[in-house]
């Protein structure tokens, strides 16, 4: 039976699934869930001795483990990004494919980006701790009437620009739409009239951020997109704008941002990822009133659900790969066509044919 070495998430149910397939190694995050339990090259080399699939999460796979890993033919990754901590370059050239668990976070990020939009339209937050801190009575009842009345706005009506039409985007449109909320994207990857069925105009970035009500940043980062909302952008931004960032913080000018915050070039924000995976209490961030800014820790791709649509995805991913039905979800697009695949990855393809 062929062995496959586990470091993803850990879920006893699809464990005792994958051991219907394939001999089940788990080791590093899948055992203690902690982020230092990622594994470094030389113990990744270790691991995937004598290993022929790897199903990962965040352990860098580098030219390093993929050269010193030779019994490796078959990476299943359950990002939808898997080229943040995998050499998919290298890979080609090893011939070993990689194949994702593409929309795994599709709800879950729309979903929440949603719910954002929705706090920000509503000051719920600011008002439920009000309450929860000084109750609801005759010395503040005039008070919080006046915050509800002056900060809520309904999202009837409004124009939602989505940065970014991939599936997430094109899933919150439907959420949007559904408010009666117009939507307009900007996607540089597709036709103008791509989403026209959808009722979805794609336009150009500075008209986006100049018509919008609310902004959602959904693309995906290319050393060519960084800072994409920057400077410029945020002068062309209606003062009563609001901006959500639920993908990637290269996208945004964190300090042109915050600037816009403070200055009142923009309403109001809600920022979800940062430059490091953590925001120290020092940061100028929380100097924002939270009434300007809503900060969550990287949460908007979590959901119980997640679980299920990352190992569904990639449970069919491997099946249809040993059974030689295609190469689907495949991050390496053309491996099936090079000499160095024959040598690894098509050693694997169709054996339970």
């Amino acid at each position: 039976m062929l062995k496959m070495l586990w470091t993803a998430d850990y879920s006893p149910v699809w464990e005792s699934r994958f051991k219907e397939v394939v001999d089940v190694k788990r080791a590093g995050f899948n055992l203690d869930g902690q982020t230092n339990g990622y594994l470094s090259e030389d113990e990744l080399i270790e691991q995937l001795e004598g290993c022929d699939i790897f199903f990962v999460a965040y352990d860098k796979v580098t030219r390093k483990v993929l050269k010193n890993s030779p019994d490796l033919k078959l990476i299943l990754s359950v990002r939808d990004g898997p080229e943040e901590n995998i050499d998919l370059a290298a890979c080609k050239e090893y011939g070993v494919p990689v194949l994702n668990s593409a929309g795994r976070c599709t709800v879950s990020v729309a979903e929440f980006t949603f719910n954002l939009i929705m706090n920000m339209a509503r000051p719920v937050i600011e008002l439920t701790g009000r309450m929860r801190n000084e109750g609801w009575n005759n010395e503040n009842r005039q008070a919080l009437r006046d915050i509800a009345v002056a900060r809520s706005t309904e999202l009837y009506g409004k124009t939602l620009g989505i940065v970014g039409m991939g599936r997430n985007g094109r899933r919150l449109a439907q959420y949007a739409q559904a408010f009666d909320m117009q939507v307009i994207g900007y996607d540089p990857f597709l036709p103008k009239d791509a989403l026209a069925d959808q009722g979805i105009s794609l336009v150009e970035l500075d008209e986006l951020v100049s018509s919008s009500d609310y902004i959602s940043v959904l693309a995906r980062v290319t050393p060519e997109n960084h800072n994409l909302i920057d400077y410029e952008q945020f002068a062309l931004m209606k003062p009563n704008a609001g901006l959500i960032n639920t993908a990637r913080a290269a996208l945004v000018n964190t300090k042109a941002l915050k600037e816009a915050l403070t200055t009142g070039k923009i309403r109001m924000a809600a920022v979800d990822v940062f430059d490091s995976e953590s925001l120290p209490l020092e940061d100028s961030y929380y100097q924002i009133p939270p009434e300007k800014l809503i900060l969550t820790n990287h949460t908007a791709g979590f959901s119980r659900e997640r679980e299920t649509h990352q190992y569904t995805i990639g449970m069919q991913n491997l099946t249809n790969f040993l059974k030689g039905f295609g190469i689907t979800n495949n991050c390496t697009r053309g491996i099936e066509d090079t000499d160095a695949f024959q040598k690894r990855g098509a050693k694997i393809y169709g054996i339970s044919k």
